[in-house]
């Protein structure tokens, strides 16, 4: 299994386990729409008027243009605009991971200064996760309950979320080949291939013209299956610090006193 499964299969075990452990100590309850935590959301403005920093991808995916043979960049230009995508220090997106062999997901990442927040679905239940930098929290808004990890706990193993990162931290940035330009979701990109230096699969990503940041990967592995990332909205800057708080009215549990003691 290639880094990208484990780490995927590494979440979503840790995942399950507070779930299953959090149904067990709350009596199962926590059916129905999940109640929305304290925090400002990232707005969109107004309509036609996107705020400062902000792509705002269109409502319905647009087929890829054919590339766009002009201003082509080098590989040294290809290189410091991943780079730079990689290196982003405040931004939120929205990504749709398809092909993984599994049920297609949503997952929204919230990441500001080494904080970081994800909202998802595990096992067809809501899920949301609150990284800080000593500990991080499951988060059950029906029960106003919220779980906590310390990072220390699993002595520094799985601490992986399944992140856009997962996708290209191991793509061989010196050796881009350049293939065009292209618009994904209303936004320009820079359209190049490489390879992953770890598994030898070939790797497609579409970057972001201004910021870098990979607006759709595809991955093609051996048994030529392919999977997809792809970001459906995405803003850079303006997050609220309230995003990575646990919000008022939480009761916070600690997981290694929810577990059973050896006799």
């Amino acid at each position: 299994m290639n880094k990208t499964g484990r780490r995927k299969n590494k979440w979503i075990v840790i995942g399950v386990l507070l779930l299953m452990g959090a149904f067990l100590f709350w009596g199962c309850g926590g059916g129905g729409d999940a109640e929305e935590p304290q925090g400002e959301q990232p707005s969109q403005g107004e309509e036609g008027t996107p705020e400062p920093g902000e792509e705002t991808p269109s409502e319905e995916p647009e087929e890829a243009e054919e590339p766009e043979a002009e201003n082509e960049l080098s590989e040294e230009e290809l290189s410091d605009l991943f780079t730079g995508g990689r290196e982003m220090d405040e931004f939120y997106y929205e990504m749709k991971v398809t092909g993984m062999g599994e049920e297609d997901y949503t997952t929204k990442m919230y990441m500001k200064s080494g904080l970081m927040r994800m909202e998802s679905e595990v096992m067809g239940q809501s899920a949301m996760m609150i990284y800080t930098e000593d500990a991080f929290y499951t988060l059950d808004p029906q029960s106003k309950t919220a779980i906590r990890m310390p990072m220390g706990m699993d002595d520094g193993e799985d601490r992986d979320i399944p992140t856009l990162e997962d996708f290209t931290e191991d793509v061989d940035e010196s050796s881009m080949n350049y293939l065009g330009k292209e618009t994904i979701n209303g936004v320009s990109c820079h359209v190049v291939e490489s390879r992953d230096r770890d598994s030898g699969y070939q790797v497609k990503m579409w970057l972001h013209e201004q910021y870098g940041f990979p607006m759709r990967v595809e991955t093609r592995m051996e048994n030529d299956e392919i999977y997809v990332s792809e970001v459906t909205d995405f803003k850079v800057g303006g997050l609220s610090d309230d995003l990575f708080e646990i919000p008022e009215g939480y009761q916070i549990m600690d997981l290694d006193s929810m577990m059973p003691t050896a006799p």
